[in-house]
């Protein structure tokens, strides 16, 4: 501020000159307010100071402060008096703007940064989450092979190398197991049925004592375990290399009747109270044979999971099947619903462990959706819908 009031004093010095009467200083004064040029007069000429004051702004109409410089110069011969003024009020709106401008650039600076960033992040990260987003779909038993996005980062190139190879080896484990069980399963089905045949033909022994029929209608009823075991993963087997088509139209609600009926005796025997909610005929595309075992499953699991005296409910609308059943007062552990052979505290005696995984295969044949949940206190509901 100081240096601008000197700079100013120097050129009204050199201006001065060129002013040619003392009458045009009252002009130049009346377009300058901040400049006095006076005659110095009886006054003593004092040094040249520059110093703060309050003076009243006729246009702001406020007191303001100012810095003032004072100084004698010389017109025509004849000393006078020089008073130049500057407004820090002025000095310091300039000063706020010039923060506020350098605030708005610097944020808009900003601003940018982090959408180019964002961009160029966005566009670095791409491949690593269409990557992620393909291993969360990847699942063991899908048929085509897993297709990782190229990627032109060479850190991408080299983990989307590593996951192929991985994936690879994982695939080719699982279909060497799954053929393993296939050809176990079609093995064992002669020498089980020679078994049972065997067994049946040695308990109508006419001589045979009552320790050794007991043995033996244990051993028939492991037979028959085995024997159920060996029919449901060549099942399994069939549905996951894709063996049934299904483009039939099926009444699920006639199918849905059918098993209740063939069940009334184990229902009976547990005490259920069962209610059964199908009132319309619901045609559904599928297979015929895999959704007459779906319904057969989830209703006998219903059973067999039950409590003596409970209940079921099952209910069919045009979008959905329901099976819900009373049973422990704890929901079946997260994640494990449909697993194979799952042995827990909530699993049935003399179950093989596989029906609930071959419901969940059969709905993924046909295009449809099973999901389970709990509801307190104690109900268990396996939902199967379509659209």
């Amino acid at each position: 501020m100081d240096e601008a009031l000197l700079l100013r004093r120097e050129e009204v010095v050199r201006k001065l000159p060129l002013v040619p009467r003392a009458q045009d200083l009252a002009l130049w004064m009346k377009l300058d307010r901040d400049l006095v040029i006076r005659p110095l007069g009886r006054e003593p000429a004092g040094p040249e100071r520059i110093a703060g004051e309050l003076r009243y702004d006729s246009l702001a109409k406020e007191m303001e402060p100012y810095r003032t410089l004072t100084t004698t110069v010389r017109y025509h011969g004849h000393p006078y008096r020089l008073v130049l003024r500057s407004s820090l009020v002025e000095s310091e709106d300039l000063l706020a703007a010039i923060g506020v401008a350098q605030a708005g650039l610097l944020v808009v600076l900003l601003g940018g940064l982090v959408l180019v960033q964002q961009r160029v992040a966005r566009r670095l990260w791409r491949p690593f989450y269409e990557t992620l987003a393909q291993l969360r779909r990847f699942r063991l038993d899908q048929r085509v092979p897993v297709e990782l996005t190229p990627s032109p980062t060479l850190e991408f190139q080299e983990l989307n190398a590593a996951l192929t190879d991985l994936l690879t080896q994982h695939r080719r484990l699982y279909h060497s197991q799954k053929e393993f069980t296939e050809n176990a399963a079609h093995e064992m089905q002669t020498p089980l049925a020679v078994q049972h045949t065997k067994l049946e033909l040695l308990a109508q022994q006419p001589n045979l004592g009552e320790a050794q029929a007991q043995h033996i209608g244990a051993l028939l009823d492991v037979t028959q375990r085995l024997a159920r075991l060996n029919r449901s993963l060549l099942l399994l087997a069939r549905l996951e290399n894709q063996q049934f088509t299904a483009d039939e139209e099926v009444d699920l609600r006639r199918v849905l009747t059918t098993i209740v009926k063939q069940l009334q005796e184990e229902i009976e025997a547990a005490q259920l109270n069962v209610q059964l909610a199908a009132d319309h005929p619901v045609w559904l595309r599928g297979n015929s044979t895999l959704l007459e075992i779906l319904v057969s499953n989830l209703v006998v699991n219903a059973i067999r999971h039950n409590q003596t005296g409970g209940a079921i409910a099952v209910t069919l609308t045009p979008q959905r099947l329901t099976v819900a059943n009373t049973g422990r007062a704890a929901a079946l552990p997260a994640g494990r619903e449909f697993a194979r052979f799952r042995k827990d505290a909530l699993s049935a005696p003399g179950g093989v462990g596989l029906g609930l995984a071959i419901s969940r295969q059969i709905c993924d044949t046909c295009g449809l959706q099973l999901a389970y949940d709990f509801e307190v206190p104690n109900w268990h509901r396996f939902t199967v819908s379509w659209t």
